[in-house]
């Protein structure tokens, strides 16, 4: 554990809480392991020097230390063991704390370590707010640790750590308890064991196997209290009565000792048939066993019947036991059908002798169902889910199993044969009926043999999701068959993002810019920069990295960045006597959701000393149609200011002419989709030439992508298309070789 000076100003409030009652060494598996997750190295430090040494709970604790969210991020995807985590809120961004509770508890499934919130700055981010929200132990000021105590802050979140590790552990081994097997309590349910108890007991006094077990009061979903004894096991001549009802028997002088027994609480001896006694203190319910002995019973035979009523009594209250707690772990709550941990143990059970290839499982994802409990309420969302149980039972009976893993996600397990996504559109093919209302509900699929992937059942359903992901990114009711690229590369995106995250601190994004030119006069008019990552590998194509950049955090900073760097490139090139060139600058749809874009990009070009009419913003039609009110607005603020806004991939979008009427351009950008096939394809012409008339009424200039050759360049060019770009003229270049293109083709002009 680090240590620091005793200078350091937070040293003094947390040293103070430092516990002397020094432990003996622990192993590892015999510690707290607390991880820091701050960017504030002071505060790790003082941290560090404050819980040196201290025992809590009886253990010492053990600390790992992280500087930012995506170094925690590769932390905690190679070791998840921890009591504790300690988060700063802002780190390498304004939420970075809040998107590391919320990746801890969502994409790493870990729901048991306890999570402090730290802040330094109070009032940034709600405390009421944040921990209705996230799954927190505390929200904590950073000045405020030592009037509340970090050891007592820890002891709490240890407590509640301890407690809910304890509930995990006992899970787990209920599992191994239903599963264990003894004598009695061989079969897991209530009508078994009454069985093997009739039997047991012929087999103990060596008479044949007539008798009947009742219960009265029986607590549970097998047999519901009923106002009288309900005959729950039966044998020999009695057989016929199972489940039937004591006035049902032809003797009633048996259902009378039977009743009396009950009564009384208390066993009854005749010479042809004995009626046990089974306490509801140890049976969880009180029980009667009547034997048809045909004989008197010895002494020994009696003292045997008591020991063989205690242990009896006890295996009943053990199976009752075991019944309700499997109830608890294995049922959902809700709907009570199979829940995420009895499909575990199903695929588990199944998987036993490499029987997994016989076997299916299919996940049905409903569409937009957080938004129908939004519009309607959770009650009616909750009976909306239950209503959806007999259709699916229908459409896969037993031996198919239906359980619900999460709020509106479903599996379905059973042999291949019979799991099939087609069946499970059915279901949806009709409207529910609720209240005399229809809803039309659609849903997700995807589905994969239990051998599918290795490792256990975990691993399975995690793959699962992961497929499950990727068909509804394709929209609602896409079924998607159970494919392990998908797998493979969702976690190649993973390693991307953080690695991004890693290399934008240190520079490895920057620009290459590509020249576009006047096709009537072959003049260099501008160019447009383009991103580029250089790692130690090499360079990671744009189109693999770029949709990961605008799906994550850090597709501001990146934005930001990339506004930076093109204000410094202007200021080069005017040093190079390459006056009033402008550049261009793609935007992200995702860049317009954080306010104030027009003002930070003018803000930048201030500080470089650019003028603003020199920058170019680039967005696709596709993202402005996104949040179009909120783009517009932007991109009219940035106009006023004096900037540029050019339309990229014009074309390939689905705005309509009224929504292009509002959008402030100055240039549209024909999409090279287009440009590629002019030489060849007539309806490429025609929709080129349609764009360069639309572009010329509307008095706004065009500009050509992916021209590549010189007769593509003449037909833009006769048709009335002003500017150029494409590697006919130039590939995107380094800034150091786009000057030197731009001088000597300013030389040759």
């Amino acid at each position: 554990m680090a240590t620091i000076p005793p200078d350091s100003r937070e040293t003094d409030a947390l040293i103070g809480f430092r516990d002397e009652d020094h432990a003996p060494a622990a192993s590892p598996s015999n510690v707290w392991r607390i991880l820091a997750v701050d960017d504030d190295q002071g505060f790790q430090q003082a941290l560090a020097h404050a819980l040196r040494d201290l025992h809590i709970l009886g253990r010492p604790l053990e600390l790992l230390q992280a500087y930012s969210l995506s170094e925690a991020a590769h932390l905690l995807g190679k070791d998840r063991d921890f009591a504790v985590i300690l988060a700063d809120v802002v780190m390498e961004t304004e939420d970075a704390g809040l998107r590391l509770v919320k990746g801890v508890r969502e994409m790493l499934g870990l729901h048991e370590p306890r999570i402090v919130l730290l802040t330094g700055q109070p009032g940034f981010a709600p405390v009421d707010e944040v921990m209705e929200t996230y799954d927190l132990s505390d929200y904590c000021l950073k000045s405020d640790l030592a009037s509340r105590g970090l050891k007592n802050v820890l002891t709490a979140a240890i407590r509640s750590y301890s407690q809910l590790s304890a509930v995990s552990s006992a899970r787990k081994g209920l599992q191994l308890i239903l599963e264990a097997s003894n004598r009695l309590t061989a079969a897991r349910t209530i009508e078994q064991i009454a069985s093997a108890v009739l039997v047991e007991l012929a087999d103990l006094l060596k008479v044949p196997a007539e008798g009947i077990v009742c219960v009265e009061g029986l607590d549970g979903a097998e047999a519901a209290p009923a106002a009288e004894p309900v005959i729950i096991g039966a044998a020999g001549r009695f057989e016929a009565y199972l489940k039937g009802s004591l006035m049902a028997l032809p003797d009633r002088s048996i259902a009378d000792s039977i009743t009396a027994a009950l009564t009384g609480r208390h066993p009854i001896a005749r010479d042809d048939f004995q009626v046990l006694y089974f306490p509801r203190q140890h049976a969880m319910a009180d029980y009667a066993v009547y034997l048809a002995t045909g004989r008197p019973l010895v002494a020994a035979e009696h003292e045997l019947l008591g020991v063989f009523a205690a242990n009896a009594s006890k295996g009943f209250g053990n199976v009752a036991l075991i019944s309700r707690l499997d109830r608890m772990a294995y049922e959902d709550e809700l709907l009570h059908i199979p829940n995420r941990a009895a499909l575990l143990r199903e695929i588990e059970r199944l998987r036993i002798g490499k029987n997994g290839g016989r076997h299916r499982m299919l996940l049905i994802d409903l569409d937009n169902f957080s938004g129908l409990n939004d519009a309607f309420g959770v009650a009616l969302g909750n009976r909306i889910l239950g209503a959806l149980i007999e259709p699916l039972r229908q459409a896969f009976p037993p031996p198919a199993m239906l359980a619900r893993v999460t709020a509106d996600l479903f599996a379905v397990i059973g042999p291949a044969e019979q799991i099939d996504s087609t069946q499970a559109m059915t279901v949806f093919e009709q409207p529910l009926r609720l209240d005399n209302t229809l809803y039309r509900l659609t849903a997700c699929t995807t589905e994969l043999t239990l051998d599918a992937v290795a490792g256990n059942a975990d691993e399975l359903l995690r793959a699962a999701w992961t497929s499950l992901r990727a068909a509804k990114q394709r929209g609602p009711g896409t079924r998607v068959a159970y494919d392990p690229d998908i797998e493979r590369q969702a976690g190649e995106r993973f390693a991307l993002m953080s690695r991004l995250g890693q290399d934008l601190q240190r520079d490895a994004l920057f620009l290459v810019f590509q020249p576009q030119v006047c096709l009537s006069t072959g003049r260099i008019v501008g160019a447009e920069a383009l991103l580029r990552w250089r790692t130690d590998a090499g360079l990671i194509p744009p189109g693999e990295f770029i949709p990961v950049a605008e799906k994550s955090v850090y597709i501001h900073a990146i934005g930001d960045r990339v506004v930076q760097q093109a204000c410094e490139a202007l200021k080069a090139i005017d040093a190079a006597g390459l006056n009033d060139l402008p550049l261009s600058v793609n935007v992200s749809a995702r860049q317009f959701d954080a306010p104030g874009l027009a003002e930070r990009v003018a803000a930048h070009c201030a500080e470089a000393g650019v003028e603003l009419h020199r920058l170019a913003l680039e967005i696709t039609e596709t993202a402005a149609m996104r949040n179009f009110s909120q783009v517009a607005q932007a991109l009219r603020a940035h106009r006023a200011a004096g900037g540029i806004v050019a339309i990229d991939d014009f074309g390939t979008g689905q705005s309509s002419l009224e929504y292009l009427r509002d959008l402030p351009a100055d240039h549209l950008k024909i999409d090279l989709s287009f440009v590629r096939h002019l030489e060849q394809d007539e309806r490429c012409r025609q929709i080129a030439s349609m764009i360069i008339k639309l572009g010329r009424s509307l008095g706004v200039g065009l500009i050509a992508e992916g021209v590549e050759t010189r007769g593509q360049a003449d037909w833009l060019r006769d048709n009335g298309c002003q500017t150029g770009q494409g590697w006919l003229f130039a590939k995107p270049l380094p800034l150091p070789e786009f000057i030197d293109f731009c001088r000597q083709h300013a030389e040759l002009g």
